[in-house]
């Protein structure tokens, strides 16, 4: 007896199990809906069974947010929409696919997102015999705008670009990449900054080079809620440098300033040369040219002192002989005045 008990027992939850198994389903989406400011933006619901979806033309159907006031999105029956009571802030910017009712598609469309539509909303729908008649839909926006990318400058290397992403929720991590999916090195680190109200503003600089198609990609990700923000930008072939031309100028400035700098070299040298002559550390005149040239008064050096006459003969035969005379022994003729300095 008590066998059968447990046996009936058991049938009835087996039973029950499969009933809420094939019961009609109000289902939305588990993971956030992310969109940005601006953007038009689906939130996803259906009618279905387990193995299919369930004709929603008669039903009404309600997109509703709690904690607004009033909670009224978008409220649909009897085949057509009545938005009397609908908060103000959705006014114009809501729409179910009506066309698509009929396969269970009761998706709420909302157009021009704005950043206060972030929040949970609800999907309900009053009419279904069931005991599953709502579901919920998270919407986070996540930027005031797509990334800007603009040309900034041209260099010898290639064309700059710069790429910039505003009003962001989460701490943004910013790639480059070519139209193969390549990755490119960045100018220097990206710059991230955050505003009064903590959402985030981000940053950064590549230099791209000529290749098939000129296309490339700025592109952002929230890693925190794994949503990605890209722009493309194609960048005209004229606007890249010659490669060709710029090699040539390189040969060109590089033979300029090595000449200029041989110039300079050359020139310093002839200066030097000629204040060492003119201080008589090159060319020296030694005494004994007074025994062959000058006269002072008329009267020969000689003469005056025959000591210091045979001390200049033999310093003079010692610089026949290859030896360098003493500073004391030289001479600076000024031909002006017909006389001598001695140093």
């Amino acid at each position: 007896m008590e066998d059968n008990w447990m046996q009936v027992i058991c049938l009835l939850t087996l039973l029950s199990v499969c009933r809420a198994h094939d019961e009609v389903q109000v289902v939305g989406q588990a993971e956030p809906v992310v969109a940005n400011v601006g953007d038009d933006v689906i939130l996803p619901c259906t009618l279905r069974t387990s193995s299919s979806t369930v004709n929603a033309v008669e039903e009404s159907v309600e997109w509703q947010r709690l904690d607004l006031q009033p909670k009224e999105v978008h409220f649909f029956r009897t085949r057509d929409d009545y938005n009397d009571d609908q908060n103000p802030s959705y006014r114009g910017r809501t729409a179910l696919f009506k066309g698509e009712m009929k396969n269970g598609n009761v998706s709420l469309k909302l157009t021009r997102v704005k950043l206060s539509d972030a929040g949970n909303y609800t999907c309900f729908v009053p009419t279904l015999k069931s005991p599953f008649q709502k579901a919920m839909v998270q919407l986070i926006v996540g930027g005031v705008s797509r990334p800007d990318v603009s040309i900034v400058g041209i260099d010898a290397i290639g064309v700059v670009l710069d790429c910039e992403a505003r009003g962001l929720i989460y701490r943004p991590e910013m790639t480059w990449r070519d139209s193969d999916g390549n990755i490119l090195p960045a100018d220097g680190p990206t710059e991230i900054e955050t505003d009064s109200a903590g959402r985030y503003t981000v940053r950064g600089h590549v230099t791209v080079q000529r290749t098939d198609n000129n296309t490339f990609t700025c592109r952002v990700l929230q890693q925190q809620i794994n949503h990605t923000m890209k722009t493309e930008i194609h960048v005209k072939d004229r606007m890249f440098p010659d490669t060709s031309q710029s090699w040539w100028n390189g040969w060109w400035w590089g033979w300029g300033f090595g000449g200029l700098t041989w110039g300079f070299i050359f020139g310093l040298i002839v200066v030097v040369r000629y204040i060492l002559k003119r201080k008589c550390l090159l060319t020296w005149v030694c005494q004994r040219g007074l025994n062959e040239n000058p006269q002072t008064n008329g009267t020969s050096e000689r003469n005056e002192n025959p000591q210091e006459n045979q001390n200049s003969l033999l310093n003079g035969n010692e610089r026949s002989n290859g030896t360098m005379p003493h500073a004391d022994d030289c001479v600076v003729w000024d031909t002006d005045s017909s006389s001598s300095s001695v140093f």
